[in-house]
């Protein structure tokens, strides 16, 4: 079987196709799951031909993949904490919170993990591929950040790694799992009281012995 090619070709002609073909292939993916998408009604939308589409991904799987990787690295500024550096640690956090729980708890990526969790839950190279490129990458930049001087001036955080855990594991309250079940987020305002409410008990539980 060929292996699927997750690099964007450098000729910009080229970009613009696979980029449209990630796009076409996200909204059916979403729309119908992975097994009743068919590669012809991808290529139907996107013109081409299904020779152009294995050239590019290998195959079906490999364009799943591909998918995944893209819409993953769309959390990547969810995560960054470059333009959230000057914010008060508590004030980050919260920014961060907000972002995260609106980005983990909708499409795609809300989305892309339904169909992860049904159709690839027995399949170890798909799910390792989804964590790698997902949570075990992205919360490298919350542990980074939790680890910082800035951080560290104000909480007594021993394990960032730990910390991270029980931050996003505060955030995540039950939105992510009642949102999996096809259940809406609060609105906003609640959502935010929500959000305000366990930055606090992050904040309370590391703080420093006085």
């Amino acid at each position: 079987m060929m292996q699927p090619s997750l690099k964007l070709a450098v000729r910009p002609s080229t970009v613009v196709k696979q980029q449209k073909i990630l796009e076409v292939a996200t909204i059916l993916f979403l729309e119908q799951g992975y097994r009743d998408t068919a590669l012809d009604q991808i290529v139907q939308r996107c013109g081409g031909s299904k020779q152009t589409l294995y050239r590019y991904f290998g195959c079906k799987e490999g364009l799943f993949k591909a998918v995944l990787a893209h819409n993953l690295e769309s959390l990547e500024d969810v995560f960054d904490f470059s333009e959230k550096a000057s914010l008060p640690v508590e004030s980050c956090l919260v920014s961060f919170g907000q972002d995260y729980i609106h980005r983990l708890c909708t499409n795609p990526v809300l989305g892309l993990y339904r169909i992860v969790a049904a159709d690839f839950h027995q399949h170890a190279d798909i799910t390792d591929f989804f964590l790698a490129n997902g949570p075990d990458k992205k919360h490298q930049y919350l542990i980074a950040y939790l680890a910082s001087d800035k951080v560290a001036q104000q909480l007594a955080i021993l394990s960032p790694e730990q910390a991270c855990c029980n931050l996003l594991a505060l955030l995540k309250q039950d939105f992510f799992y009642t949102t999996l079940l096809g259940k809406p987020l609060p609105d906003k305002k609640c959502l935010d009281q929500q959000i305000r409410q366990s930055v606090s008990a992050f904040i309370r539980m590391y703080q420093p012995a006085r």
